[in-house]
């Protein structure tokens, strides 16, 4: 008997499973298939088919007569039960993405520029332009950029090197004295 195809888990939930079955993506005829044993399966509600995605939705009513029914039924595709890439990998606060986005945007600004220019100068000559074309069209500007700077602020996006070593001056000094 040849090896059967992987068929990946990657949603399931009540009522509801969905495979991936990359080796056989386009391949129409065997998602016919695929779709028409397992409609004729006594725990499935419904079966729709994707051959350009690979993915097969499978609704069903209970859980335990369809892994009952793959194990006896299936000579279509093995099923991995690994749990979803997705969900494997760790969980990051927004806040903490935000703060690691901002500080690779710094780090490759500098690069760029040579460490000529950062972040916190960017936005301070974003900022600057602006208020320069607000004032240009007699328009005052929204607080919108003073509420973004406030927001970066509470996150200590704004935060350089620099200004950690310049805190720790004072402290350093008395600390001497």
């Amino acid at each position: 008997m040849p090896d059967l195809p992987e068929g990946r888990v990657c949603h399931l939930t009540t009522g509801r499973l969905r495979l991936r079955i990359p080796e056989k993506r386009r391949d129409d005829a065997f998602f016919r298939t695929v779709e028409q044993r397992l409609a004729g399966w006594d725990s499935v509600d419904r079966v729709e088919v994707n051959p350009l995605t690979a993915s097969v939705l499978v609704t069903f009513s209970d859980p335990a007569a369809l892994f009952t029914e793959n194990a006896q039924k299936n000579d279509l595709f093995t099923v991995a039960y690994d749990e979803p890439e997705a969900a494997a990998l760790p969980r990051q606060a927004l806040t903490e993405r935000a703060t690691e986005l901002w500080r690779e945007a710094d780090s490759a600004l500098r690069r760029w520029t040579g460490g000529g220019a950062d972040i916190r100068s960017a936005a301070f000559l974003l900022m600057l332009g602006g208020a320069a074309y607000q004032m240009f069209h007699g328009r005052i500007a929204p607080p919108a950029a003073t509420l973004l700077w406030d927001a970066g602020e509470m996150l200590q996006l704004w935060e350089t090197t620099l200004d950690k070593s310049d805190a720790n001056i004072p402290e350093k000094a008395t600390a001497e004295g």
